[in-house]
């Protein structure tokens, strides 16, 4: 009893040493779950953590990091049986984005898919300024989603086609304050996953 009281107790510990700040946002119709983390920075370019565990009927939920689909990168992830893949695009128009070279992600092994979830934790670096904009380092950043429950054109790929989010699309704020990460905090999120 005291052994599991002390390693309870031990757990907790580092729980809140290692503790990492994380904005969330739920989107209500879909239940996709949208986590983001960032380094303390003045200002962009910084890396972006970005988890999403959506239901397993959802093939693909996407982030607009300019806060709509056009000109902004975005990052699309999906479930290809029991792996997770994510995709950087770009649309320049309302029509499915085109795969876009100015960003790369990186699919943590964390990552992972269930009876009833996927989850896609990912590293986006590029992600967080482009030509014409920027995630805001501090107060109110509004971001973009899509969520869709068409099958993708060959979700095995990287490259596939990305069909219409016909689930939903929309805006939403975080207060990217409180994702803001110490260097060490950030550097310990990353090698955790």
């Amino acid at each position: 009893m005291a052994m599991n009281f002390l390693v309870s107790a031990l757990a907790l510990l580092a729980t809140s040493v290692q503790g990492q700040s994380i904005a969330k946002w739920t989107e209500p119709t879909s239940t996709v779950e949208y986590n983001l983390a960032i380094p303390e920075a003045a200002a962009a370019p910084f890396d972006v953590y970005l988890s999403i565990v959506a239901p397993i009927n959802v093939t693909y939920a996407a982030v607009a990091f300019g806060g709509c689909m056009l000109r902004s990168p975005l990052l699309v992830a999906w479930k290809n049986d029991t792996n997770i893949l994510a995709s950087p695009r770009w649309a320049v128009e309302y029509h499915p984005p085109a795969l876009y070279n100015e960003t790369s992600v990186v699919v943590y092994k964390s990552s992972t898919v269930n009876a009833t979830h996927w989850k896609a934790n990912l590293l986006c670096t590029g992600c967080s300024s482009w030509l014409g904009g920027s995630v805001k380092a501090l107060g109110s950043a509004t971001f973009g989603w899509g969520v869709s429950s068409h099958p993708l054109g060959t979700p095995a790929s990287v490259n596939s086609s990305i069909p219409y989010h016909d689930v939903g699309k929309g805006h939403f704020t975080l207060n990217i304050t409180s994702a803001r990460n110490s260097a060490s905090a950030f550097d310990t999120l990353k090698s955790s996953q």
